[in-house]
């Protein structure tokens, strides 16, 4: 089958990948219909995170059950399914402990996340085990579905942050992953205000009724209406504008992904102003909540503007890359269009 590999450092290829001809017995086989590209992905090929070279690339995705093994209860072949990628062992002493998200258990002594340190989706076809898979509701669209794993992302952030309604939250930033946070605190009752230097993305956010600036008006817009409770760095190097406009006991979350980002800590501001910094690391049993909430995000879908063919990878990163200006906003990958 054709998938999209890692094959260097910051380079992707184009590779033919065998799967194994036989399923374990609670183990289900998918041909993957839509498979996102996230901000993670983004962040390898540009350098700033580090990638394991001859993993399949791919983590968010939907799809439809083609086998199932001899185990498997609740799936049956022809389902529409959504996949979470965080595949924890469910043995070590975390997962024991319902910390599912620090899992010990995996090959690397650490969470095995398909994409990231095992073949993931960008695939024809993906296999994992039972209770990774989850059907899609029926009314529920492709591009909603492939948006799951963002809203458990999501999700974890705003508990871990405890976030509440009739808060203000500041998003800096406004790629997708911060679009899908702004829909879901705004249907939770949360007021937001986010940032973008993107026109093209400003314009399209507005049009879903979210509120968004460029960053040269966000002093005057808070200088008005005074700091907020909580600022999310969607981006991952906007701490200091993070501490700039937090309110006093507020909270800036870790978001976006830079491990070439080094912030020098104003130790006493934070102390004097009890300010918290938060980081929610990765979801944690998520999964089940993000597929009840997006069924409340109506717009979700609509987040979902550009398709690509497997065998196209190049101009959809390089339009994602390199194109500060791109119209873009979720770009997905069909390795199964027959489905659409």
């Amino acid at each position: 089958m054709s998938a999209i590999s890692l094959i260097g450092k910051q380079k992707l290829g184009l590779i033919d990948h065998h799967c194994i001809d036989t399923l374990s017995a609670n183990s289900v086989e998918i041909d993957i219909v839509l498979s996102g590209i996230c901000g993670t992905d983004l962040a390898v090929l540009s350098g700033r995170e580090e990638g394991h070279i001859g993993i399949i690339r791919g983590h968010e995705a939907v799809g439809v059950i083609v086998k199932v093994g001899a185990a498997v209860k609740n799936l049956r072949v022809g389902m529409r399914v959504v996949i979470d990628p965080n595949e924890y062992c469910g043995s070590c002493e975390p997962c024991r402990s319902a910390q599912t998200h620090l899992c010990q258990g995996g090959a690397h002594f650490a969470l095995d996340i398909a994409g990231v340190n095992k073949h993931g989706t960008f695939a024809q076809r993906f296999i994992t085990r039972e209770c990774f898979v989850h059907a899609l509701p029926d009314d529920m669209s492709w591009e909603t579905g492939v948006l799951i794993e963002p809203v458990a992302c999501i999700l974890n952030t705003i508990d871990r942050a405890s976030i509440k309604p009739g808060e203000r939250v500041l998003l800096l930033g406004s790629g997708p992953m911060s679009l899908v946070a702004q829909l879901l605190l705004q249907a939770m009752g949360v007021t937001t205000l986010a940032t973008d230097l993107n026109s093209n993305r400003i314009n399209f956010a507005r049009s879903l009724g979210l509120d968004i600036v460029h960053p040269d008006e966000l002093e005057s817009r808070l200088k008005t209406q005074g700091n907020v409770d909580a600022v999310i760095d969607t981006v991952g190097n906007q701490l200091d504008t993070a501490a700039q406009f937090v309110r006093q006991g507020g909270r800036i979350i870790l978001f976006g992904f830079n491990g070439n980002y080094l912030y020098p800590l104003p130790v006493k501001h934070f102390l004097v102003n009890a300010i918290s910094i938060i980081a929610a690391g990765e979801y944690n049993q998520h999964f089940p909540r993000a597929l009840a909430m997006a069924r409340r995000l109506p717009k979700l879908g609509k987040l979902v503007t550009h398709r690509y063919a497997l065998e196209a990878f190049s101009e959809a990163f390089d339009s994602l890359l390199n194109n500060p200006s791109s119209p873009a906003i979720k770009s997905v990958f069909t390795p199964n269009p027959t489905y659409l």
